[in-house]
């Protein structure tokens, strides 16, 4: 942050929350010279205000900026699918968002986007714009997520004039969100806006942004609720609504498990031998059993409690498939809610979570047609993709600290699976 005659100006290059979101955002416009973010500004003759934000709930603790505006936006950004929070989230968003209605200020400072007086949007547009520009929009609002993870992006939630909602918009800045939304695009492409027991957003627009893609899709539905508590997991029939069974095959004729072993190959010959001949070790298992498994269109990739909601009717919606990857092994998807919800409610790692979760997957995977011999096989493949995104994290990074498996736990996992494969009793590969 730097400090300017007409406030704080967010530069993209301190190490500040604001500045994170500069640099995903707003770097190429503010690198012009003819756009800058401010914090609390003053009145200033050489820039007029573009875009205009609540800092929610603080300058210094930032999570969320609301549109600032019109009482009705601002208030439909704050109290807008409260269903999906948690409870304390949603509390907080409700204190905020009531007195908004009325023209209260939701937080105490506010964050704008400003141009070099009389400059032409057109010369240097804004990310907002160009959105607006692919959805056939003259003005929409946003509200900006502050995201400060390793897998951080950009993400608008879009509103009209009136506090409707208009759209979700992720935007890539780097390589690996660049990755991630190219494969979230083609994966709503071919299972968005369909209907059935489960249902995907449907893909509205895709374009270029600062040299990297960003999409958008449809707005869920209003008075969708989290799969949390009472409101039921998914069903085997609603799992495989999006990702059916089209064949038994073996499991390396898969396009994930070939994608997968080829990517471990990579990270192999970047180093840390004890990971890669443990992950080769498990893919050479594998391919020498080679399983005969049922084998889905894709599977999600993340399908997990924060990723799904139902309306009141029961329909459940499905988003972020980020992770997705075509013509995969079934079961896949059950395996990993199991582990997820195990690590988020208990904090079990994968590997001490691998023999329960197959128990509680038992259901998933005899629906998908998967015989218990090959049950085993399922779960070495999950802790394959588990090792890798753990891998690929920590190579990223420069670390094992910064990916939520850790190099000790990626081992057990992978020894887990190992064992459960040719440990005593270890079921044989279900042949043809």
């Amino acid at each position: 942050m730097g400090k300017g005659a007409s406030g704080r100006i967010i530069t993209g290059r301190g190490d500040s929350p604001l500045d994170s979101l500069v640099e995903q955002l707003w770097r190429e416009p503010v690198a012009t010279g003819s756009v800058r973010i401010v914090l609390d500004p003053e009145p200033d003759t050489d820039w007029e205000d573009a875009e205009d934000y609540w800092v929610v709930p603080s300058a210094a603790r930032p999570t969320i900026l609301i549109p600032r505006g019109h009482p009705a936006v601002t208030a439909a950004a704050l109290l807008s699918y409260r269903g999906l929070r948690p409870v304390r989230v949603r509390a907080a968003r409700t204190l905020l968002g009531v007195p908004s209605r009325f023209g209260l200020p939701p937080a105490p400072h506010r964050l704008v986007v400003q141009r070099r007086t009389g400059a032409a949007s057109g010369a240097f547009p804004l990310p907002l714009e160009e959105l607006q520009a692919c959805l056939n929009r003259e003005h929409l609002y946003a509200a900006i997520g502050i995201r400060l993870g390793d897998n951080r992006k950009p993400t608008l939630q879009l509103f009209s004039p009136a506090g409707v909602p208009a759209g979700y918009a992720k935007l890539a800045w780097d390589d690996a969100s660049q990755e991630a939304i190219s494969t979230e695009a083609a994966a709503l492409a071919e299972v968005g806006g369909g209907t059935g027991p489960t249902r995907a957003p449907r893909l509205l627009g895709t374009g270029s942004w600062q040299g990297r893609p960003y999409l958008i899709t449809e707005p869920l539905p209003g008075k969708v609720r989290g799969v949390r508590g009472r409101i039921p997991m998914p069903t085997p029939q609603e799992m495989f609504a999006l990702c059916p069974v089209e064949r038994v095959d073996s499991l390396s004729s898969t396009l994930q498990f070939t994608a997968l072993t080829k990517r471990l190959e990579v990270l192999g010959a970047t180093g840390d031998g004890e990971v890669a001949r443990a992950a080769g070790t498990l893919a050479s298992l594998l391919s020498e059993r080679n399983a005969r498994v049922p084998v889905t269109a894709r599977w999600h990739g993340d399908l997990v409690p924060w990723n799904t909601a139902r309306e009141p009717d029961g329909q459940l919606w499905c988003w972020d498939w980020e992770s997705s990857d075509a013509d995969a092994a079934a079961g896949l998807d059950a395996l990993h809610w199991t582990i997820s919800v195990r690590r988020e409610s208990a904090g079990i790692p994968a590997a001490d979570s691998l023999d329960a979760a197959l128990a509680e997957a038992a259901p998933f995977l005899r629906a998908a047609g998967a015989p218990p011999s090959s049950w085993a096989d399922i779960a070495a493949v999950y802790a394959l993709v588990v090792a890798e995104r753990a891998w690929a994290l920590a190579l990223r990074n420069g670390g094992w600290s910064a990916s939520r498996t850790s190099r000790s736990q990626t081992l057990d996992l992978l020894a887990k699976a190992a064992g459960l494969l040719s440990g005593p009793g270890a079921p044989p590969p279900p042949r043809s």
